[in-house]
């Protein structure tokens, strides 16, 4: 690993240092469009997309330009006391170019020096981009740091950690959200030989200090480098999804999660548009259903019931649900007045039950769909 040995008042620990042009294109997602992919596009992202997806305002002045990118490898995935910290990466914006700055402890005494030394380094960051970092690397450095009878780093700043939003934006469709599987489905990344899974990193740092032999430790300094990459670049597409998804060319089922974040934030208009253009794309049987039935709700609280009581009959035709039923009934009875459609519908969802899985929750929805009947009649009566 290219890098210095450097001296602190506290002892020496090791740092490497790599520059990347802004138009270094991480991964394979330059496809998309123009400079997608690339550790410049994250720049010309609005903050308050950030502030939308991680559902804090806080993020709303963030500058990505005086943020901290940052990743850690530690000893262990469990935290604690007993939990070092012996890699910090920290990327960083400066002088037209994207910068990653590693801190590595070649043993355990080197610990208060390395943690010295990325105290004065960090002071200069106004926010925080990770993955996971509050509930795992933040934490566990403020423990060693701590421990270590230091000032904690990087407490109170904005933090986008990129996880929440990237499950926000991808369950539905990916059976994991981890930043390994984010890079194969998302971003594109192919890492190669070069790197090493995450789950050996602990025990080819302990073979490391036994031994003496640095020659895992670059697959190790490599590892974190590409995470802290891929931060930028994951960072700037979920920012690009949630700003202009129609440029960034989504799948059907990223645009319903979109429709989802944007009907939480009440963004109507959004999420109408998102779940219309998800229900005109390829979405799994399961997905559509779910899609349907959230668009109907968002009609129905803005109003708009005949609308509404379209999508409705579209999945009373498709008959795998009994909602539609129950919405047709309430909007016939209520507010179109046709007690005896509302009856109808009614039958035809105690009909729809017969052939449900016998139990209470079946037995309820009888109850209550016989006593609107009844109710129903009565007024007809």
């Amino acid at each position: 690993m290219a890098g210095e040995v450097v001296e602190t008042e506290l002892g020496a620990c090791f740092r490497a240092e790599e520059s990347f042009s802004l138009d270094y294109v991480h991964g394979s997602l330059s496809g998309l469009s123009p400079g997608t992919g690339s550790l410049a596009s994250l720049l010309g992202q609005s903050p308050q997309a950030a502030a939308g997806l991680a559902r804090n305002e806080q993020l709303s002045a963030l500058d990505f330009q005086q943020a901290a990118f940052l990743d850690t490898e530690t000893t262990g995935l469990a935290g604690g006391t007993g939990t070092y910290v012996f890699l910090v990466g920290v990327g960083y914006f400066s002088n037209a170019a994207f910068h990653v700055a590693q801190f590595f402890m070649r043993g355990l005494e080197e610990e208060q020096a390395m943690l010295r030394m990325l105290a004065g380094f960090l002071d200069r960051f106004r926010a925080v981009v990770s993955f996971n970092g509050q509930a795992f690397d933040l934490p566990l450095l403020r423990t060693r740091f701590t421990l270590a009878h230091m000032a904690p780093c990087l407490t109170d700043l904005p933090h986008f950690d990129l996880l929440f939003p990237a499950r926000r934006l991808w369950r539905a469709r990916l059976d994991s959200c981890a930043l390994s599987a984010l890079e194969a489905d998302i971003l594109g990344v192919y890492r190669g030989s070069s790197d090493v899974p995450s789950w050996q990193i602990p025990a080819l740092y302990t073979d490391y200090l036994r031994t003496g032999d640095a020659q895992e430790m670059a697959r190790v300094f490599y590892h974190n480098q590409q995470d802290v990459l891929s931060l930028v670049v994951l960072a700037g597409h979920m920012c690009q999804l949630f700003s202009d998804p129609w440029a960034a060319l989504p799948c059907a089922a990223d645009l319903y999660s979109l429709g989802r974040i944007y009907e939480s934030l009440a963004l109507i208009g959004e999420a109408e548009r998102a779940y219309r253009a998800a229900l005109g794309g390829s979405l799994p049987q399961e997905l559509h259903d779910h899609t349907l039935r959230c668009l109907s709700f968002l009609l129905k609280r803005q109003e708009r019931r005949e609308e509404a009581a379209e999508l409705w009959w579209k999945a009373v035709a498709d008959g795998r649900q009994l909602y539609p039923y129950v919405e047709l009934a309430k909007h016939y009875e209520w507010h179109a007045k046709d007690w005896a459609r509302a009856a109808e519908v009614t039958r035809r969802a105690l009909d729809q039950l017969e052939i449900a899985p016998p139990g209470p929750q079946r037995r309820r929805a009888q109850a209550e769909l016989r006593y609107r009947l009844a109710r129903l009649e009565r007024k007809m009566g």
